[in-house]
């Protein structure tokens, strides 16, 4: 799997989401492909989120004991993508954030997410299958409603692709 070719330091990063309700995820081999990513990162497909979370590759941390003596160490292993807790403006006519809705409700739902990190006119995209759950609408009285959902990537299904 290859890496972006260049890391933007003052990016800016959009999340979008494979439309339909009944979505057919890419291939793992097309999750590095910007021919086959960059379809999905279009404005008809933007979930309308307030940040993007930490998104990419955990690191392992190992905890072991030498001798008695507790060690550990942390493991660079480009594994385990981390799940994305969202905060959105909810927004009950909003196409997209309703398809995540479906998904949490029905909780084995694949779909492909595509993050876009652009600098200027470059983009390297992380595009990952997922499932979404926990989808929460906090409404309260006096403040904006707000969604919150949690999208749980799908292990080793993910790729990264740039135009740099």
């Amino acid at each position: 799997m290859a890496l972006p070719n260049k890391v933007l330091p003052g990016f800016s990063a959009a999340l979008y989401a494979q439309p339909t309700a009944t979505p057919t995820p890419l291939t793992t081999a097309q999750l590095s492909l910007v021919a086959s990513v960059s379809p999905i990162a279009v404005v008809g497909n933007l979930l309308p989120v307030e940040a993007i979370p930490a998104f990419g590759m955990d690191d392992a941390v190992a905890s072991f004991s030498v001798a008695g003596s507790r060690q550990s160490d942390k493991i660079p292993v480009q594994a385990a993508p981390t799940s994305l807790t969202i905060t959105a403006a909810w927004n009950p006519s909003d196409t997209n954030l309703l398809l995540m809705r479906a998904d949490a409700y029905s909780g084995v739902i694949d779909r492909t997410f595509v993050v876009s990190a652009t600098e200027g006119a470059n983009i390297v995209y992380y595009a990952f299958n997922g499932r979404v759950g926990q989808f929460q609408i906090d409404a309260q009285p006096g403040a904006e409603a707000k969604c919150t959902f949690t999208i749980h990537p799908r292990g080793n299904q993910y790729g990264w692709s740039n135009n740099v």
